[in-house]
């Protein structure tokens, strides 16, 4: 019979200032409850900030804790910032738990949950594992993933696409030069001439709602060159797989600036599947645009404009499958 080892923890000691900032944050809620949760979310917050510290990962604390909480729930508030990648959940749980509770369903930008476990006298809070998607309220702690799994997400998640290489014929990470890929001898997709927006919209800080409503000069006779390329892949649900089609095409403009389009399309079937989500996320790890699939949907597309060097993520989730891809323009 074999053994079941343990899976590895992290520990971190909560000093006086962590707790003091807790206890000041705290204090701006009136409900006793709500602000001792956000005590304890303070608390986690700062353990998993100093873990990614230390796995070099690159964290926006202050933005979580220097926020007015008067308005703010104990679940806003537990969201770490993580630098060009998303947000991770930290959810505290007390030494003498079995179960941790589970917040309402996950963000676009939210990578997943990390559980802070404390000591009784709150000097302590140890790092017990990550799950990327939980289906119910609460999930055993038994039930979770190791920090490992934490690691390799995070990996996974950094690895950036230079989408400017494109430009030179160089495509890495299973994607393809689309003229390469559907050659004339070659069967080509029922999408192969796609209509293209009128409008772009650019990756602003100052447009959260990612909506085609703001147009821009045509700028006739100042577009240079335009590269496509595309990559299959595929999302797995409990009731069947979906085989999809991203589809990215650049156009490269003035002042270093590009014009970027993003098509989703079905591969082996006439629609995509119901509910299926296009989130496209900023560098600062705030969702930009997300649009959802319907009844008979063809296609999920959003045109955009990015700055040369800038990143955004592109994720799409179905149920409990979702794939992420991080790009550089």
């Amino acid at each position: 019979m074999n053994d079941i080892l343990p899976k590895p923890t992290f520990s971190v000691a909560l000093t006086k200032s962590v707790h003091y900032r807790a206890n000041q944050l705290a204090k701006q809620q009136s409900n006793p409850k709500i602000a001792q949760q956000i005590y304890l979310a303070i608390l986690a917050i700062n353990a998993v900030n100093f873990y990614c510290q230390c796995m070099g990962i690159e964290t926006y604390l202050s933005g979580n804790c220097s926020q007015n909480l008067a308005k703010s729930t104990p679940t806003d508030i537990a969201d770490l910032l993580l630098k060009n990648i998303g947000t991770i959940k930290c959810l505290p749980v007390c030494s003498e738990s079995q179960v941790v509770k589970i917040p309402a369903e996950l963000k676009g930008n939210q990578i997943g949950y990390l559980v802070v476990q404390f000591n009784e006298s709150l000097t302590e809070g140890t790092l017990l594992g990550f799950v990327k998607t939980v289906k119910t309220s609460e999930l055993p702690l038994i039930q979770l993933g190791s920090l490992e799994d934490f690691l390799e997400e995070i990996e996974t998640l950094m690895t950036l696409i230079n989408l400017s290489q494109w430009f030179e014929n160089i495509f890495e990470g299973g994607w393809q030069n689309f003229t390469a890929a559907f050659k004339p001898s070659a069967p080509q997709p029922a999408w192969r001439f796609m209509p293209k927006p009128r409008q772009v919209t650019p990756v602003s800080h100052n447009n959260r709602q990612g909506k085609d409503s703001e147009s821009f000069p045509s700028q006739l006779g100042m577009r240079r060159s335009r590269v496509t390329g595309v990559k299959p892949i595929k999302l797995g649900t409990n009731q069947t797989d979906y085989v999809l089609d991203l589809v990215v095409s650049l156009t490269e403009i003035v002042e270093k600036k590009m014009d970027i389009e993003v098509q989703i399309h079905p591969r082996d079937r006439e629609t995509l599947p119901l509910g299926l989500t296009l989130s496209i996320i900023d560098e600062a790890g705030q969702v930009f645009s997300e649009r959802s699939a319907r009844i008979n949907s063809t296609i999920l597309t959003k045109r955009f404009r990015g700055k040369l060097k800038e990143q955004f993520t592109l994720k799409l989730s179905l149920a409990e499958a979702s794939f992420t891809e991080n790009f550089a323009v």
